[in-house]
């Protein structure tokens, strides 16, 4: 299946939240991660990426928003491929192409909550246990993280929250 990958615009939004209610039901809006984006996360829509099928319906999306724990960074989540285009490696691209995005303005780290053996790909891995945390329950195992830059997380500490202004 051809894709594209483009930044996330105002114009997906409706398509984003179908293919996120598809891939998670509505559980999603019970996960840890949630926390971290309803207490002020800023989303980033020209480093959060969308996929588009041939026809340029969205089929998939990574999102990146803006937090703080300590230091300013980025997180990742929801990252999310509609059922009918899973297993095809359009979420990895998804990820890698929002990662590209963060590192061209400079970013320090993204962290995200999510199966290290998938993202271990695109460089992330478990962050040092008790270094960061969420507003909420996560197993530690889950927490990851990735520098974008040398040094990138010498600062980061804490819960992640919202950036300061």
């Amino acid at each position: 299946m051809a894709h594209t990958l483009v930044a996330e615009k105002p114009e997906h939004a409706a398509a984003i939240e179908r293919v996120l209610d598809r891939a998670f039901g509505p559980g999603r809006f019970a996960k840890t991660s949630e926390r971290v984006r309803e207490r002020g996360a800023m989303l980033e829509p020209w480093l959060s990426r969308v996929a588009l099928d041939s026809e340029g319906e969205v089929i998939g999306v990574c999102r990146i928003w803006r937090v703080e724990a300590g230091a300013p960074l980025y997180f990742l989540g929801p990252l999310a491929v509609d059922p009918a285009a899973q297993a095809a490696g359009l979420g990895l691209a998804l990820v890698r192409d929002a990662i590209a995005a963060c590192r061209s303005v400079g970013g320090s780290g993204i962290a995200l909550v999510g199966a290290e053996r998938f993202f271990r790909p695109a460089g992330f891995s478990v962050a040092p246990e008790g270094r960061i945390g969420l507003p909420g329950p996560v197993d530690p195992k889950r927490l990851l993280w990735l520098e974008l830059r040398p040094g990138g997380f010498d600062k980061v500490r804490g819960e992640i929250g919202a950036p300061k202004p």
